[in-house]
């Protein structure tokens, strides 16, 4: 009896849990506004589905961290630019959308400076990024989302920052979860420093299914990676500095144009580990890549088209 009294109290000192409620109906300012002007214990934005199922005209930015937008299966279209901006925010989450860019120079989410955000189950088309995160970010999950009909990149993460290796893996783990990714130019694009996993995918891309390269100079760029389980349209390895990689059970198709489910370039390097394990490739892999996993890790249990490989 004791016990519940005190709950009681401590419930009434700390209040209900409250949300901004926004509905069809509103115009895109007065969606805005609605955000701007919440209580400072809002901590939802909720997307109502009483006045229909359809937002149009959809532009809008976070303010404030630690809030979760809730789209309940809504429609969100845009009206020319980037549907979601969530610049220098931190803990959000944005889940349960279908998300409509309707512009090709615009994205679905995008923002720089995000750390420990969730983007998950939201389904992402027609505009230039599906998700754009840039010069800096750590500690993301986007998982279960759909993304495909845009003329660019499905996922692109870019942390430019110069860092050692104290700071690097200061970085709270990325992960990158049962995707689905297709009709895009690159699937996922890895800029600069990627310290995480990239598990369950399915990465379509018509250049390249995964892009790892150096950000925003070709020789700065660490990489400390788990890439497995996942179905991805070729893999181009440009990163300068793989500190450690392991490549498990994943099926790599034809990179592009190019003869290579696999393909370096740039200033790519190991200077730490490379394991590549039980993967199938339907073309080749470049012969450093091989010799890396070879002298630094181990190459084993792959195959080309079903036949052990090399």
């Amino acid at each position: 009896m004791v016990i519940f009294v005190m709950l009681v109290s401590l419930s009434l000192l700390v209040g209900p849990a409250s949300a901004v409620d926004l509905d069809a109906s509103m115009n895109n300012q007065q969606r805005q506004d609605a955000i701007n002007n919440a209580d400072p214990t809002d901590y939802t934005v909720n997307f109502l589905t009483s006045q229909g199922t359809t937002y149009s005209n959809v532009s809008l930015t976070a303010p404030k961290d630690n809030v979760e937008w809730i789209g309940n299966g809504v429609t969100l279209v845009g009206g020319g630019r980037s549907i979601f901006t969530i610049t220098n925010r931190t803990g959000l989450t944005i889940k349960d959308f279908i998300i409509n860019i309707n512009n090709d120079t615009a994205d679905g989410i995008t923002g720089n400076n995000v750390y420990n955000c969730t983007i998950e189950n939201n389904v992402i088309t027609n505009g230039d990024d599906g998700i754009n995160i840039y010069q800096r970010y750590a500690g993301l999950t986007i998982k279960d989302n759909t993304i495909s009909n845009v003329d660019r990149d499905g996922i692109s993460l870019v942390n430019h920052d110069v860092l050692d290796f104290e700071d690097f893996y200061a970085l709270d783990p990325t992960i990158i979860e049962d995707n689905v990714i297709e009709n895009v130019v690159y699937g996922v694009f890895i800029g600069g420093n990627f310290l995480g996993d990239i598990t369950g995918n399915t990465i379509g891309g018509t250049t390249a299914g995964l892009t790892i390269t150096g950000k925003p100079t070709s020789s700065n760029g660490i990489l400390d990676a788990y890439i497995a389980d996942n179905t991805i349209a070729g893999i181009a390895m440009e990163c300068p500095e793989v500190f450690y990689l392991d490549l498990f059970n994943n099926t790599i198709g034809q990179l592009g144009a190019t003869n290579y489910s696999i393909q370096t370039g740039g200033v790519y390097g190991v200077v730490g580990q490379l394991f590549v394990t039980f993967n199938e490739f339907s073309n080749n892999v470049t012969q450093n890549f091989i010799d890396d996993a070879v002298d630094t890790g181990y190459w084993s249990n792959n195959t080309k088209n079903g036949i052990p490989y090399p």
